[in-house]
Protein backbone atom coordinates (compact mmCIF):
# COMPACT_ATOMS: atom_id res chain seq x y z
CA UNK A 1 0.00 0.00 0.00
CA UNK A 2 1.69 2.98 -1.05
CA UNK A 3 2.34 5.73 1.94
CA UNK A 4 0.50 9.61 1.66
CA UNK A 5 3.05 11.93 1.79
CA UNK A 6 2.29 14.81 4.59
CA UNK A 7 2.68 18.37 5.69
CA UNK A 8 4.26 20.83 3.18
CA UNK A 9 4.50 18.40 -0.04
CA UNK A 10 1.34 16.69 0.41
CA UNK A 11 -0.48 16.63 -2.93
CA UNK A 12 -4.03 17.81 -3.01
CA UNK A 13 -5.60 15.06 -4.37
CA UNK A 14 -9.41 16.00 -2.82
CA UNK A 15 -10.94 15.16 0.31
CA UNK A 16 -8.96 16.17 3.82
CA UNK A 17 -5.84 16.53 2.34
CA UNK A 18 -7.43 19.44 -0.36
CA UNK A 19 -8.99 21.08 3.09
CA UNK A 20 -5.93 21.15 4.90
CA UNK A 21 -3.74 22.76 1.87
CA UNK A 22 -6.46 25.54 1.32
CA UNK A 23 -6.69 26.08 5.49
CA UNK A 24 -3.02 26.47 5.23
CA UNK A 25 -3.01 29.17 2.15
CA UNK A 26 -5.77 30.82 3.75
CA UNK A 27 -3.77 31.06 7.43
CA UNK A 28 -0.59 32.19 5.77
CA UNK A 29 -2.73 35.09 3.28
CA UNK A 30 -1.75 33.49 0.24
CA UNK A 31 -5.11 32.95 -1.68
CA UNK A 32 -5.60 35.81 -4.33
CA UNK A 33 -8.68 36.09 -3.06
CA UNK A 34 -7.75 37.66 0.14
CA UNK A 35 -5.02 40.19 -1.39
CA UNK A 36 -7.28 43.43 -1.85
CA UNK A 37 -7.04 45.71 -4.90
CA UNK A 38 -4.67 48.60 -4.98
CA UNK A 39 -5.44 51.70 -7.37
CA UNK A 40 -9.16 51.25 -9.79
CA UNK A 41 -8.37 49.11 -12.74
CA UNK A 42 -11.96 50.54 -14.02
CA UNK A 43 -10.04 53.40 -15.57
CA UNK A 44 -7.10 51.07 -16.94
CA UNK A 45 -7.74 50.25 -20.23
CA UNK A 46 -4.66 47.94 -21.85
CA UNK A 47 -4.30 45.87 -19.38
CA UNK A 48 -1.23 42.80 -19.08
CA UNK A 49 -1.55 40.27 -16.43
CA UNK A 50 0.99 38.08 -15.02
CA UNK A 51 0.73 34.26 -14.28
CA UNK A 52 2.06 32.04 -12.25
CA UNK A 53 1.68 28.49 -12.97
CA UNK A 54 -0.20 26.14 -10.22
CA UNK A 55 0.47 22.66 -12.55
CA UNK A 56 4.14 23.03 -12.26
CA UNK A 57 7.30 21.16 -10.72
CA UNK A 58 7.35 22.70 -6.89
CA UNK A 59 5.28 23.03 -4.55
CA UNK A 60 1.38 25.52 -4.55
CA UNK A 61 2.85 26.93 -1.52
CA UNK A 62 6.24 28.11 -2.95
CA UNK A 63 3.88 29.59 -5.86
CA UNK A 64 1.81 30.93 -3.67
CA UNK A 65 4.43 33.10 -1.95
CA UNK A 66 6.29 33.93 -4.77
CA UNK A 67 3.08 35.37 -6.38
CA UNK A 68 2.04 36.95 -3.29
CA UNK A 69 6.13 38.54 -2.47
CA UNK A 70 5.31 39.65 -6.30
CA UNK A 71 2.10 41.34 -5.69
CA UNK A 72 3.12 42.99 -2.08
CA UNK A 73 6.28 44.50 -3.82
CA UNK A 74 4.40 46.34 -7.03
CA UNK A 75 1.72 47.48 -4.33
CA UNK A 76 4.24 49.27 -2.39
CA UNK A 77 5.78 51.03 -5.66
CA UNK A 78 1.72 52.19 -6.14
CA UNK A 79 1.71 50.26 -9.25
CA UNK A 80 -2.52 49.55 -9.69
CA UNK A 81 -3.54 45.67 -9.72
CA UNK A 82 -5.54 43.28 -8.86
CA UNK A 83 -5.20 39.28 -8.29
CA UNK A 84 -7.17 36.32 -9.06
CA UNK A 85 -6.93 32.30 -9.44
CA UNK A 86 -8.40 31.15 -12.61
CA UNK A 87 -7.90 27.05 -13.76
CA UNK A 88 -4.28 28.33 -15.53
CA UNK A 89 -2.92 29.62 -12.40
CA UNK A 90 -2.34 32.85 -10.16
CA UNK A 91 -2.79 35.82 -12.07
CA UNK A 92 -1.61 39.51 -11.13
CA UNK A 93 -3.49 41.86 -13.56
CA UNK A 94 -1.92 45.79 -14.07
CA UNK A 95 -1.54 48.22 -16.97
CA UNK A 96 0.41 47.53 -19.61
CA UNK A 97 2.52 50.32 -19.55
CA UNK A 98 3.50 49.16 -16.38
CA UNK A 99 4.80 45.80 -17.72
CA UNK A 100 8.54 46.56 -18.12
CA UNK A 101 8.88 48.54 -14.86
CA UNK A 102 7.47 45.69 -12.86
CA UNK A 103 9.52 42.99 -14.80
CA UNK A 104 12.97 44.49 -13.77
CA UNK A 105 12.33 44.68 -10.36
CA UNK A 106 10.04 41.19 -9.91
CA UNK A 107 13.79 40.05 -11.84
CA UNK A 108 15.69 41.60 -9.08
CA UNK A 109 13.33 40.06 -6.51
CA UNK A 110 13.55 36.66 -8.21
CA UNK A 111 9.74 36.15 -8.56
CA UNK A 112 9.14 36.09 -12.32
CA UNK A 113 5.89 34.85 -13.63
CA UNK A 114 5.85 31.92 -15.69
CA UNK A 115 3.83 34.33 -18.42
CA UNK A 116 2.92 37.61 -19.13
CA UNK A 117 -0.57 37.33 -20.84
CA UNK A 118 -1.55 39.85 -23.04
CA UNK A 119 -5.37 40.23 -25.14
CA UNK A 120 -4.34 42.69 -27.88
CA UNK A 121 -1.30 44.92 -27.18
CA UNK A 122 -0.56 47.65 -29.40
CA UNK A 123 2.32 46.90 -31.88
CA UNK A 124 5.10 49.05 -30.48
CA UNK A 125 4.32 47.84 -27.21
CA UNK A 126 4.17 44.17 -27.94
CA UNK A 127 7.80 45.11 -29.43
CA UNK A 128 9.48 46.73 -26.00
CA UNK A 129 8.00 44.31 -24.34
CA UNK A 130 9.33 41.32 -26.32
CA UNK A 131 12.44 43.44 -26.12
CA UNK A 132 12.05 43.60 -22.30
CA UNK A 133 11.70 39.60 -21.61
CA UNK A 134 14.86 38.76 -23.73
CA UNK A 135 16.89 41.26 -22.36
CA UNK A 136 15.80 39.33 -18.58
CA UNK A 137 17.04 36.02 -20.29
CA UNK A 138 14.75 34.22 -17.94
CA UNK A 139 12.24 31.23 -19.21
CA UNK A 140 9.38 34.20 -19.07
CA UNK A 141 6.75 33.13 -22.07
CA UNK A 142 4.90 35.45 -23.66
CA UNK A 143 1.18 34.97 -24.55
CA UNK A 144 -0.68 37.56 -26.79
CA UNK A 145 -4.13 37.30 -28.09
CA UNK A 146 -5.67 35.52 -25.05
CA UNK A 147 -7.98 37.42 -23.21
CA UNK A 148 -7.23 39.21 -19.83
CA UNK A 149 -9.47 40.02 -16.76
CA UNK A 150 -11.72 42.60 -18.08
CA UNK A 151 -13.67 45.35 -16.03
CA UNK A 152 -17.10 44.09 -15.05
CA UNK A 153 -18.51 47.42 -16.19
CA UNK A 154 -16.64 47.08 -19.91
CA UNK A 155 -18.13 43.73 -20.09
CA UNK A 156 -21.77 44.80 -19.35
CA UNK A 157 -21.78 47.64 -21.96
CA UNK A 158 -20.43 45.64 -24.55
CA UNK A 159 -23.80 43.10 -24.11
CA UNK A 160 -26.20 45.98 -23.39
CA UNK A 161 -24.37 47.55 -26.98
CA UNK A 162 -24.65 44.18 -28.48
CA UNK A 163 -28.63 43.84 -27.52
Amino acid sequence: MPRRRRGRDAEPSGGAAADTEHQFLTAWGLQPAQWRPIGAMGIVRDRACFRWRLDREGSVHDVSLRARRAYDRLGELGTTISAGLSERGIEITMPLARVEVALRILADLHVMPDAIVLADPPAPQLRDLRRAVSALRRDVELVVGEATDTDPLTALRARVRAS
